[in-house]
């Protein structure tokens, strides 16, 4: 149980950066088959997805070898945050698997009343999750290392935002 919890809020950090690499380029491209460039943005949130996360595990296993126990505290921190972020992310999966599976009708309705509301409370979820964590937690290092962590998550969309602003052609300039 003790590597399960982080293994598993590490697989959720991923996996909501690639989503979150999506969103960002959503919209923004005028071509008709958008395929190509929606799994490169996937990929690219992905990628930073896996950088934060291997940051911030560095920083937390860096911190746990100064103070000993803090890891033991963090996994009580993290099993609070699941009880806020699992049912969150079994929804939006629940309905990403109906978009991709069902027909344009369904894929529609999945879009509308599940992953459009649900990209708009993201940041509240991952705050909830933090204080929930935070308050659950048994010392203040461990509180605040929860805290940081979520806000390196919630730090991931404008960070791929940025990087999207710079990918885009200047306007009037022909697209290959």
């Amino acid at each position: 149980m003790n590597a399960v919890l982080p293994v598993l809020l590490a697989l959720l950090a991923i996996t909501d950066a690639s989503f979150c690499g999506f969103r960002v380029a959503a919209g923004r491209d005028a071509r008709i088959f958008k395929a190509d460039f929606y799994r490169s943005a996937i990929r690219r949130g992905m990628g930073r997805g896996i950088f934060t996360t291997a940051v911030v595990g560095a920083g937390i296993a860096g911190a746990c070898l100064f103070a000993p126990g803090l890891f033991t505290q963090l996994l009580v921190c993290a099993q609070a945050m699941l009880w806020v972020l699992l049912p969150y992310a079994t929804l939006t999966l629940v309905g990403m698997g109906v978009w991709a599976a069902a027909e344009a009708d369904a894929r529609t309705l999945a879009s509308v009343v599940v992953l459009g509301p649900f990209t708009l409370i993201r940041p509240w979820v991952i705050a909830a999750a933090a204080v929930v964590g935070a308050w659950k937690a048994p010392g203040l290092t461990a509180a605040l290392v929860t805290i940081a962590a979520c806000a390196a998550q919630l730090a991931l969309e404008p960070w791929l935002n940025v990087g999207m602003r710079a990918r885009l052609p200047a306007v009037g300039q022909a697209r290959p």
